[in-house]
């Protein structure tokens, strides 16, 4: 018999499934040990397990809320362009996007459970209607949104275990459930903005504007654009396929576009507010700058240049700077841009950071195995 010789393509394919394994093996670790703080902070209570206080009620889970919201704008970004616009060249995109915003919403969910401080009244909004409250407006957006999501992911595992009458059903209503989706979507994402608005004195006038709900709706598809470009470029290598450079050069482009938007309303309203000089005078303004510089300005310039943007790396990094900017202005919105009373604080606690990070870490997890395991092929209409 002659013997076997390992290649070095076996040789990779070991090595690679090994790394797998290590990977899940952590995020798996990682999730529990979200799961027990996440218990602890419940049976502890607010006082006991965080360190918000009176002056500083918002920590890092709202502000993880709202990055995570923003990011998930990839469900409806990528439903729009495909199933709206029908540009169905981006079909192979859809199905890791929508997984993902699925996941983000549901991590959203959680992080809001674990901030409430009476968690077994969730459900208050549901049945004690205030109207006038854009926050009632955004839980109910986001609660049928998710369950929209839910709707368009649920296809795919019925795909994936043979029963064929949800995909023709589901494959049938497309169009409707998607625009449902989108405009659910549309509405909490420039709501959030709104949600700033009630607070002119709190908010440091360099992030407080009346376009606020704009802004946030144009970041959020700013966001979404370049977490589809990521999960594509990862899904394709967890399934083995091979990656469209006419998928990302595309979806790259649309990011562009509309971060040169943002960053064109951005800069006008402060000029037109008088805040420019503002930008160079204090610390507000520094981090304004490195928002605006780093997490816009810089990847949209590196787009621009040919090298950059068709290089491996490029088109890692510039999504990636796109989505750390988005994630700034979202946490400086949130906290570091707050007004706050004399002597008030915050230092995150031991238990908000290992369930914030257990939560991440499970998100990241489900949708490794559900791309590996659900999303199987690009050309297998699940539903958007």
């Amino acid at each position: 018999m002659t013997p076997h010789i390992t290649t070095s393509r076996e040789q990779f394919t070991v090595v690679s499934i090994k790394a797998s394994e290590a990977v899940i093996g952590l995020l798996a670790c990682l999730t529990f040990i979200g799961l027990v703080a996440g218990l602890g902070r419940l049976l502890l209570g607010l006082s006991a397990s965080t360190a918000l206080t009176d002056g500083y009620p918002w920590g890092i889970w709202i502000g993880f809320d709202f990055t995570l919201i923003a990011f998930s704008g990839v469900g409806f970004t990528m439903t729009a362009i495909v199933h709206i616009f029908h540009l169905k060249e981006y079909q192979p995109a859809l199905r890791p996007a929508i997984l993902a915003g699925l996941l983000g919403y549901s991590a959203v969910l959680v992080l809001l459970v674990l901030d409430l401080g009476r968690p077994d009244r969730f459900y208050n909004f549901l049945i004690f209607w205030n109207l006038h409250s854009p926050l009632f407006e955004i839980s109910w957006c986001i609660l049928l949104y998710t369950t929209i999501l839910m709707l368009e992911t649920c296809p795919c595992l019925f795909q994936r275990l043979g029963y064929e009458w949800p995909v023709r059903l589901a494959r049938k209503s497309v169009v409707p459930v998607s625009i449902i989706g989108v405009t659910l979507s549309t509405l909490h994402q420039s709501t959030l903005g709104t949600l700033y608005l009630n607070m002119p004195h709190r908010l440091n006038a360099l992030w407080y504007t009346p376009m606020l709900p704009l802004l946030f709706f144009i970041s959020s598809m700013m966001a979404g654009l370049g977490l589809a470009i990521l999960t594509y470029k990862v899904a394709t290598r967890v399934q083995g396929k091979v990656e469209r450079s006419a998928i990302v050069d595309g979806l790259g482009q649309a990011m562009v576009w509309i971060t040169i938007l943002y960053l064109l309303l951005k800069s006008g309203d402060l000029w037109i507010a008088g805040q420019m000089p503002a930008l160079a005078q204090d610390r507000m303004g520094f981090i304004l700058m490195l928002e605006l510089i780093a997490g816009a300005l810089i990847p949209v310039a590196l787009w621009l240049i040919p090298a950059v943007r068709t290089h491996r790396l490029g088109q890692w990094m510039i999504p990636l700077l796109i989505l750390a900017g988005v994630m700034m202005n979202r946490f400086n919105a949130t906290m570091i841009a707050q007004a706050l009373p004399p002597g008030a604080a915050y230092s995150p606690h031991i238990i908000e950071w290992l369930s914030t990070i257990g939560i991440l870490a499970g998100v990241v997890l489900v949708w490794y195995l559900g791309v590996r395991f659900l999303v199987m092929a690009e050309d297998v209409e699940c539903q958007s």
